[in-house]
């Protein structure tokens, strides 16, 4: 400080004698340490309460791996481009992320992964998904950014691309090699690998990067992509505002833009990164969806989810290191909780911000509910689109489920799907389901009854009926465990 000062006097005596005007070299002013920002996560997803604890310190340790990776990276000046990449190539090596080796498998049996990398100097990015023996998929998303002039690469495309690159490649077995059971016979007590990963980071440059990789949703039909490998829905990055990852139902993320519509809501709309973040997970996505994480171009770190549980990390040049499975209100501050959204600039979407709406912190109810009415309107897509199989996801897979309609009941997974299989044959049979006038009853921390119409539309002979459903909550998530259909034809 008296060093400074006293350079300060030499220099204003000698400009007043010289005549010159009074300036302090740039040499001589104080040196900022740079600064430096990186967050992860290992998907959004289940009440880690309710998880073993072995599978909670799987998760955790897992992180800490992952950010002591990334902190090191970028506190030795590396870039956030690298720290992204070795983040998530850690995060796929290790089995209990629903990415790599531990991504979870489609109907068919198969890992399907999906991966995308964005560079916020230039708005560079790559992607690739739909590949089964790419081991570390974030990295040949990288080699899609600076080696070809596309963006995203899929299926037997990237797969060749990857061979010419001489990146590793794995049998596909490998992705199978941490499970005992396959996706036909789960086991009850296993707890399933949830979301996706992801990181965001600010190196001392200032640039930005983001990345995301997956194993997609359980017992997808195979070819399902998500939003981890498009770029602007899981994945952005931009130096002129942040760099974003996002985790839940990745066609929510894509029907909103997601990860691109939080750098406008920051470039057109002025506003932070967490009132960008906040507007996204409490106004644009239902409860149970998601969560996000990112960095701004100044540095804040952001993670927020409206599930019950995020696996998440973050660390910076001022010292914080911190690792989660769930964050306190979701991530957003207690104090904000009451506060209306920032709407001093309007944004156009597809569900406008009401300003004069407070965000209320996510009830674990509304959260259930959202997730139990998400799975209804899922068995009503998979029937109309003549997937009976999928219609039975939603179902408990146990000889312990009981379905009972027209008088007949019928026990366990199995023969209540050759049941259906056998009134319903064809799509003319099937014709268009739909739900209505649902009415939801907690019965304790884990079973809902719900209650309804359903309306079966087609060319025979329409009909219809009321039903009763007890959904119970697994560690797979919630499952119809009581089923008892009416039946009458419709007037």
């Amino acid at each position: 400080m008296f060093r400074t000062l006293s350079l300060m006097m030499v220099v204003s005596m000698a400009s007043s004698l010289i005549g010159l005007p009074t300036a302090i070299p740039l040499h001589a002013e104080t040196a900022q340490p740079k600064q430096w920002a990186i967050v992860i996560h290992g998907g959004a997803g289940g009440d880690p309460s309710r998880w073993s604890e072995e599978k909670r310190n799987a998760r955790l340790d897992g992180l800490e791996a992952a950010l002591n990776i990334g902190r090191d990276l970028l506190a030795s000046g590396g870039s956030s481009l690298d720290a992204v990449e070795a983040v998530i190539r850690s995060l796929e090596d290790d089995a209990s992320f629903n990415a790599g080796r531990g991504a979870v498998l489609t109907q068919a049996g198969n890992a399907e992964l999906d991966a995308s990398i964005m560079d916020g100097r230039n708005r560079a990015c790559g992607a690739i998904a739909g590949v089964t023996t790419i081991k570390n998929p974030i990295s040949t998303a990288r080699l899609v950014m600076t080696d070809t002039k596309h963006v995203l690469l899929v299926g037997g495309g990237a797969e060749a691309f990857a061979a010419s690159e001489n990146v590793p490649l794995v049998d596909p077995k490998y992705f199978l090699s941490q499970r005992q059971r396959t996706p036909q016979e789960p086991d009850p007590s296993e707890h399933p690998h949830l979301g996706t990963v992801g990181c965001a980071a600010l190196d001392s440059e200032g640039n930005l990067a983001a990345g995301t990789s997956t194993g997609g949703t359980p017992k997808k039909l195979p070819g399902r992509v998500g939003d981890s490998p498009i770029v602007g829905a899981g994945t952005f990055a931009d130096n002129a505002s942040c760099a974003v990852s996002g985790t839940g139902v990745g066609e929510e993320y894509i029907r909103n833009a997601v990860a691109y519509d939080i750098a406008a809501q920051m470039l057109y709309a002025k506003r932070s990164l967490e009132t960008a973040i906040t507007e996204i997970m409490t106004e644009r996505l239902q409860p149970g969806v998601g969560g996000l994480i990112g960095v701004s171009h100044d540095g804040q770190i952001v993670m927020q989810h409206n599930t019950p549980g995020m696996s998440c990390a973050a660390a910076d040049s001022n010292g914080r290191f911190e690792t989660h499975l769930m964050l306190d209100n979701g991530g957003r501050p207690a104090a904000d909780a009451a506060k209306p959204i920032d709407a001093a600039k309007p944004i156009d979407a597809a569900k406008p911000i009401d300003a004069a709406k407070p965000i209320d912190a996510v009830k674990p109810t509304d959260i259930d509910e959202a997730e139990i009415r998400r799975l209804i309107g899922q068995q009503a897509d998979a029937w109309n689109a003549g997937d009976i199989d999928r219609f039975m996801d939603v179902y408990w897979n146990d000889e312990g489920l009981t379905f009972c309609s027209g008088g007949h009941v019928t026990r366990g997974w199995t023969a209540t799907l050759q049941r259906y299989k056998r009134r319903y044959p064809d799509p003319t049979t099937m014709g268009n389901l739909s739900f209505s006038d649902l009415e939801l009853q907690r019965l304790g921390n884990d079973a809902f009854q719900v209650l309804g119409v359903w309306q079966l539309t087609r060319d025979v002979t329409p009909t219809g009926g009321r039903f009763t459903l007890v959904f119970r909550r697994f560690d797979e998530g919630w499952r119809i465990v009581h089923d008892h259909t009416s039946v009458r034809d419709a007037p």
